[in-house]
């Protein structure tokens, strides 16, 4: 190769480089993507909630349970708080047994009255941490699953105690997404109530122990922002108040354009949203 054809070589390289298209900015810079399911407040008179829109949210006179469940009945939130006199077992059966055998025959209740499902549960594992307060348990049955965590309180005398219950259960098709859905309403509930003791000792008037004002300003705050092992996130709007609940394994965005976190849409620009909920403080 001659001098001319070695320098022609390099001038056309050069060309191919510069007419070459420049590197596309990464996609989540230029489109953040956007999700997670908008809340909206569920309130009655002793409970509140926050829940997709089309979501019922009942709860009892006293305000001793409270529950959620999605239009198509295939996702369940719901709490409630009971005392146990175990002298009841052999007339009324296992809702006061132990505390597993309570929150079985509760969570088989709810299943076979609120999702139709009479199949029965079984435990998938032992009782694990939660929070560093609460104990969780996983179960399914033939076409749910979900999971229980608890709280077990002393009653007035050895034979009695109290279980403060929250339990989040979503049909087995789409189960990653559904539950994950239940388990952000089921973290928001919040009631005041009263539990009267029905056993020995003093009936006085005693404050649940398992209620809790709204989550923030001091109190309630295990049950807000991110569940690492629920794998939900909440996050809301500075601009409107708006709350949404999120996956951080999909609705994170590392390099957005107003840096790492989470983002809607608002015509056609992007709003970070702030993480926790609205009535944190």
């Amino acid at each position: 190769m001659n001098s001319w054809q070695s320098g022609f070589g390099s001038v056309l390289a050069v060309i191919t480089l510069l007419a070459a298209p420049l590197p596309a900015a990464p996609a989540q810079e230029r489109t953040p993507r956007t999700g997670g399911v908008p809340l909206t407040v569920k309130q009655t008179r002793h409970c509140s909630a926050f829940a997709p829109a089309d979501w019922a949210f009942t709860t009892n006179p006293q305000g001793s349970t409270a529950e959620a469940l999605s239009a198509d009945r295939t996702m369940y939130a719901g709490w409630g708080v009971v005392a146990i006199n175990r002298a009841q077992q052999p007339f009324y059966g296992d809702l006061y047994g132990d505390p597993e055998a309570s929150i079985r025959f509760l969570t088989n209740q709810l299943l076979a009255l609120q999702m139709g499902d009479a199949s029965g549960l079984r435990y998938t594992g032992a009782p694990e941490p939660f929070l560093g307060y609460f104990a969780l348990r996983r179960f399914e049955s033939a076409r749910h699953a979900g999971f229980v965590f608890y709280r077990i309180y002393p009653g007035p005398n050895p034979a009695s105690y109290v279980e403060s219950v929250y339990f989040a259960i979503a049909a087995k098709a789409q189960w990653k997404t559904k539950i994950r859905t239940a388990a952000g309403v089921v973290v928001s509930i919040r009631c005041v109530t009263q539990l009267v003791s029905t056993g020995s000792g003093s009936a006085r008037p005693k404050p649940n122990p398992g209620s809790s004002p709204r989550a923030g300003c001091g109190a309630g705050g295990d049950l807000r922002g991110y569940q690492k092992e629920l794998g939900t996130q909440y996050a809301y709007s500075r601009s409107t108040g708006q709350n949404f609940l999120l996956d951080p394994s999909t609705d994170w965005n590392e390099n957005g354009p107003q840096g790492p976190g989470y983002y809607r849409r608002v015509g056609t620009d992007y709003e970070k949203l702030e993480l926790g909920r609205s009535d944190d403080c």
